[in-house]
């Protein structure tokens, strides 16, 4: 008789077992994330016609992880007409024709043309004045979210072909981290638009620019259809824009996943944050990255402006999340040479979510406020009745 038991090989399960029990699960998990996958795609497809502004919040959703060129490739018809509304928006070189309705003189009944370069927070505030003095004149140059880089340049092109008297460089808060960006598809990964400007840079004390190879819509269209030539243009993109990033900008076959749609969707929100915090924090603007690059251009378009005989206002415009960090890092620029400037900050607080609308905006109550301190200013450089006659 043995003195110690003997187990019996059945008390163990085998490792082969063990192997064939991992390897049919690992099966079972693909086999499910493919299900989801195709029914994801099958349930909520994104629209194939680039002019549906509405597909629906799900369809929305699973479209956001959605490499920018395979967006560019959804949102760019075969012409302006059959392509996406926002493909046509913030062009510096728009085609013959697209400014027939941004007038260049005052109209019969205005004593004063504006030009007002921005985004739509300064386009609102423009209408605002508007409404409440109908002799301002308007004309209105903007981009979606545009950086300062974008409306500088595009205040520089739109010298001498205009009459107005007065011209607004809106700068936006949450618009300057992409101010060492050339292109409006890198920085707001979810939803790009890409309308391109030139990256500018301060060398030996003098504001410098790298301008873009794009620069219209039919350009780029041209340029779509070029292996070469768009190789050429997104190597530019990728040697001076600090938001490129080959995972989040390339097309493959992966854009065809919904699983991966979303992985690349969190990693550029991770990406795309972890550049935004270089430039600002709690704290408010790196003074030693991008605030001497934009105190550059308040410096050059005011001077400018003035040369041409005309009055610069910087309109500084706080959006939520911001507080009075814009002021803060440009008020040295502004004291210093004694450009005239409204700060929204002081009127319609960032801090004050009643300031604003859902879509981030600011309310109807506070653009009119901030009107008025804009036609305030500008009424304390000019009398007005001496503006018809010049």
């Amino acid at each position: 008789m043995h003195l110690y038991s003997i187990s019996t090989p059945s008390s163990k399960v085998p490792k082969t077992n063990q192997i064939r029990k991992s390897f049919v699960t690992v099966l079972w998990i693909v086999f499910f994330l493919f299900a989801f996958d195709l029914s994801i795609n099958f349930l909520f497809p994104y629209p194939l016609d680039p002019r549906v502004t509405s597909p629906g919040q799900l369809n929305l959703y699973f479209e956001y992880g959605r490499s920018v060129e395979g967006k560019l490739v959804r949102m760019i018809g075969a012409t302006d007409e059959l392509s996406a509304p926002i493909a046509d928006a913030g062009w510096l070189d728009p085609e013959d024709g697209k400014e027939s309705n941004n007038p260049r003189n005052p109209a019969p009944g205005e004593d004063l043309l504006v030009a007002i370069y921005g985004m739509s927070f300064s386009n609102d505030v423009g209408e605002a004045m508007k409404k409440i003095d109908a002799k301002i004149g308007l004309r209105l140059v903007a981009a979606p979210a545009a950086p300062p880089n974008h409306s500088f340049a595009a205040y520089n092109l739109d010298r001498g072909k205009q009459q107005a008297k007065v011209a607004i460089l809106g700068i936006l808060a949450s618009s300057v981290k992409a101010i060492r960006t050339t292109s409006g598809l890198t920085w707001n990964f979810e939803a790009p638009a890409p309308y391109t400007y030139p990256r500018y840079f301060v060398a030996d004390g003098k504001l410098k620019a790298i301008w873009p190879k794009v620069s219209s819509l039919a350009q780029l269209r041209a340029v779509m259809q070029d292996k070469q030539q768009w190789q050429e243009f997104v190597s530019q993109i990728r040697e001076n824009d600090q938001f490129f990033d080959s995972l989040l900008f390339q097309r493959n076959w992966l854009d065809n996943s919904a699983i991966v749609r979303m992985i690349r969707r969190a990693y550029a929100q991770r990406h795309q944050a972890m550049m935004a915090n270089k430039i600002y924090s709690s704290a408010g603007f790196n003074a030693e990255i991008d605030i001497p690059v934009l105190s550059a251009i308040v410096k050059d378009f005011a001077a400018t402006t003035r040369a041409d005989g005309k009055l610069p206002i910087v309109l500084l415009i706080s959006d939520r999340g911001y507080e009075n960090h814009l002021f803060e890092a440009l008020s040295p620029t502004l004291e210093q040479a004694a450009i005239p400037y409204v700060n929204t900050h002081n009127i319609a607080p960032a801090t004050d979510i009643r300031n604003f609308v859902d879509d981030g905006h600011f309310s109807e109550s506070a653009n009119k406020l901030i009107a008025k301190a804009v036609l305030k200013l500008i009424n304390s450089h000019f009398d007005r009745r001496d503006v018809l006659k010049q």
